[in-house]
């Protein structure tokens, strides 16, 4: 049985989050119990940036490519971030170009730490990310 340890880092940082939200358990998801894959084509994450609506931060987008530059394409991205003192995990899948989005059930100022996760598959390798998007500015 494989375990997975997904560790995120998070710098202090001022996170603001809006309070006039609803929180569905139907939003997340739990990780996969896979180790992430080291074989096959590398993959990237690109263009990854803030999905911004009506001038509120909601959730993450961008693309998934080899380092060809080809899409990767119907792949699960997993994104993790600490929310209301739990590690919350939110799932979006690539279409035909690669690009991927999960809106997150809240919006937020400042910047949001979070880790991006593909698993990986027969062709192509995992890759972990951390990153840090800004929300609305204050």
């Amino acid at each position: 049985m494989a375990i997975v340890v997904v560790i995120a880092i998070t710098a202090f940082a001022m996170v603001t989050v809006s309070d006039t939200f609803e929180i569905r358990s139907s939003d997340f998801v739990t990780l996969p119990t896979v180790s992430i894959s080291k074989t096959g084509q590398i993959v990237a994450f690109q263009d990854v940036s803030t999905i911004m609506e009506n001038n509120l931060a909601v959730g993450v987008q961008g693309y998934l490519e080899t380092s060809t530059g080809q899409p990767v394409v119907g792949a699960s991205v997993y994104v993790q971030y600490y929310f209301e003192e739990n590690y919350r995990n939110q799932v979006g899948v690539t279409d035909s170009n690669g690009f991927f989005q999960i809106h997150f059930p809240m919006n937020w100022t400042g910047w949001l730490p979070l880790t991006i996760i593909y698993f990986g598959d027969s062709q192509h390798q995992g890759l972990q990310q951390i990153v840090s998007l800004p929300g609305e500015n204050l």
